[in-house]
């Protein structure tokens, strides 16, 4: 705790002397070009309302795709072009959350499909929205990001494009990253680690239970991915080996599943927990998270960005030192629809619709926000977090840029399926779900066969 409490002052005073407050910042006038970083999920929403606001932008992504982290990519460490992964996508993945809180304004799933399609269904679905509101004119692909400056009161944004290996420049007065959280995985480090002699990777380069059929497998941690790949390993593998501390209501997955507490060391061929027990194992897969990466921002920006956050953001999502460079997609414990409505918010912001508060009052408002969360116990690290604040953030959010507010039925959605998902983890997914009103929804049981996707290839 007292550490924390030296990182928020260290942190305030480095504010307090470094931003220089005008009355009137916030004015921000109609972008004559704006630059958009990613086409994925939030790249994709972001290009969808500065269209429809009628701005000149581009969008550039560093793969021959869009999608991000939904596209399926059967490389490992690096694609086709010689590119780091930006995707964690794997066979047989299908979403965590109903897929109502992850579509797009004004462009529905079919009604009949199921309320948790694959990740492949999701990635077809992206592919047709592209197509839908006709972005792919505006995506620059093969065009990987590397630098972005603040020069003479425009941003420099630069990128090497990756088919002929030739760096360019471009100016831009309004700059939206939306490069995803999912490409720069979090490795721990125990001892011994480098000893074990059989096979590690992080669940970011996981692809195919068949790839572990008849293995002794350790999987280590208890998130979204740890628990969907005890799914999908539990009887496939010889032996499952769970390393976690996660408290819930744990299933039976299979006989050769054992649960293990937190890893104490490694030795040659397996592992040693906190409890002294010994494991012999084949492979390990650790899914331990991911870090934020934005390697191109440069110091210039005013932004501090770290593995574990950036601020600091007005309203998780405007730099305060330069309110028109804006990220979507940086906020953590949220629904997809968050990401939506920043990206409307950022597009109604490029566009001049609106007018951001002085300098001086953003930075009061973040501020109060750091102080709310360490009341709650929260450390720096989640400064980001949105959480079950996700309605008042949608109210706020939406009202300050006179943008459609987000029912509040799809917050309560969010929290009842993460709530459920730990209480029967085998079969929450069987259950399909329907909006009555903004207040309200319904939910039956309705397993599905084969995982039916209503788009074609």
């Amino acid at each position: 705790m007292a550490n924390n409490l030296w990182s928020c002052a260290v942190l305030l005073c480095f504010l307090t002397l470094t931003l220089e407050v005008k009355d009137g910042f916030g004015m921000v006038k109609p972008a004559s070009r704006a630059c958009i970083v990613g086409a994925g999920y939030s790249g994709l929403a972001t290009a969808r309302y500065m269209k429809d606001q009628g701005l000149n932008f581009t969008v550039f992504e560093a793969t021959k795709y869009v999608g991000g982290t939904w596209r399926f990519d059967p490389h490992v460490g690096t694609d086709e072009d010689g590119l780091p992964l930006f995707t964690s996508q794997y066979k047989n993945l299908r979403i965590n959350t109903p897929r109502l809180t992850m579509e797009y304004t004004g462009f529905p799933f079919p009604e009949d499909t199921q309320s948790y399609p694959t990740g492949e269904c999701f990635y077809k679905y992206l592919k047709l929205f592209t197509k839908e509101f006709d972005l792919y004119p505006y995506i620059q692909f093969r065009s990987l990001v590397t630098s972005i400056k603040w020069a003479d009161g425009q941003w420099n944004v630069t990128y090497t494009k990756v088919d002929t290996k030739t760096n360019h420049t471009e100016q831009c007065d309004f700059v939206t990253v939306a490069n995803g959280e999912f490409s720069s995985p979090v490795w721990p480090n125990f001892d011994g680690q480098q000893d074990f002699k059989g096979k590690m990777i992080h669940s970011h380069d996981y692809k195919d239970p068949e790839d572990y059929r008849n293995r002794r497998v350790l999987l280590v941690g208890a998130g979204p991915s740890g628990l969907d790949l005890a799914m999908h390993l539990s009887n496939v593998t010889s032996k499952l080996v769970h390393s976690h501390h996660l408290k819930y209501n744990q299933p039976y997955f299979s006989e050769t599943y054992v649960k293990k507490p937190d890893i104490r060391m490694f030795t040659s061929n397996g592992v040693v927990f906190q409890d002294n027990s010994f494991e012999e194992v084949d492979d390990v897969i650790f899914c331990t998270g991911y870090d934020f990466t934005h390697p191109f921002l440069d110091k210039s920006v005013g932004i501090t960005a770290t593995g574990k956050f950036v601020l600091p953001l007005y309203q998780h999502t405007i730099n305060i030192r330069h309110p028109t460079l804006a990220f979507v997609g940086v906020s953590k414990k949220i629904l997809n629809s968050v990401l939506e409505a920043q990206a409307e918010y950022v597009a109604a912001l490029a566009a001049g619709n609106f007018e951001l508060p002085p300098q001086e009052s953003m930075l009061k408002i973040w501020l109060t926000h750091v102080l709310t969360q360490k009341a709650r116990g929260m450390r720096l690290v989640d400064v980001n977090v949105v959480d079950n604040d996700a309605d008042d953030y949608f109210a706020n959010m939406t009202a300050e840029a006179g943008i459609r507010r987000r029912p509040p039925v799809l917050s309560d959605i969010r929290q009842f399926n993460a709530r459920y998902r730990l209480e029967d983890l085998l079969n929450y997914r069987d259950f399909d779900y329907q909006i009555v009103d903004d207040h309200n929804y319904k939910r039956w049981y309705n397993p599905r066969k084969g995982n039916p996707c209503p788009f074609e290839d």
